[in-house]
């Protein structure tokens, strides 16, 4: 299944999104029981994808818990249909963990773990500099940073629905034909 051209601008809002949020894991490394100002909600700049920002082993996770556009052609939740490993490609984006083992960098940044981007079905490197405790300017790259992107995230309340918890809605009605 082939997204068309209108969503390139999701599949990259996401790809940030990802990339940057991998960053914030990183803060609570040294004690990740303890609550950090990277814990919550954060939304990518284009209003595409919120995460959830957590602790998990030794360093801070992150997993998709809301999309703007939560369903795939078939009008069902989305799937992990791009992923290159064809027995994961049933998974539910919703509820996907995608950042993993985030950790301070010597520079200050925070980085070094793997991020995964279901609209690519790739993973990538990245780094995040928090810019206050709402904000945070992250950048993603394949091979060197010098061949990235950046974009600020914003933290937010908890959405509407969070799809791990109350699964993801119904999708609406198609328009009846005139």
């Amino acid at each position: 299944m082939m997204r068309d051209k209108g969503n390139n601008m999701h599949r990259f809002a996401y790809f940030l999104a990802l990339l940057m949020l991998a960053g914030f894991g990183s803060l609570a490394t040294s004690r990740p029981a303890l609550a950090t100002e990277l814990d919550g909600f954060w939304m990518d700049s284009h209003g595409e994808v919120v995460l959830e920002v957590g602790p998990c082993g030794d360093g801070m996770c992150a997993k998709v818990v809301w999309l703007r556009l939560p369903y795939g052609p078939d009008r069902l939740p989305l799937k992990d249909y791009r992923n290159p490993d064809s027995q994961r490609q049933n998974r539910q984006v919703c509820g996907l963990r995608v950042i993993e083992g985030f950790t301070k960098q010597p520079d200050g940044t925070w980085g070094g773990g793997d991020v995964y981007v279901p609209d690519l079905g790739m993973s990538f490197k990245g780094y995040a500099t928090v810019l206050s405790p709402t904000q945070i300017d992250v950048r993603g790259y394949v091979l060197l940073p010098l061949f990235g992107s950046s974009e600020v995230w914003s933290k937010v309340a908890k959405p509407a629905y969070h799809c791990e918890k109350d699964g993801v809605p119904p999708a609406p009605d198609r328009p009846k034909a005139p």
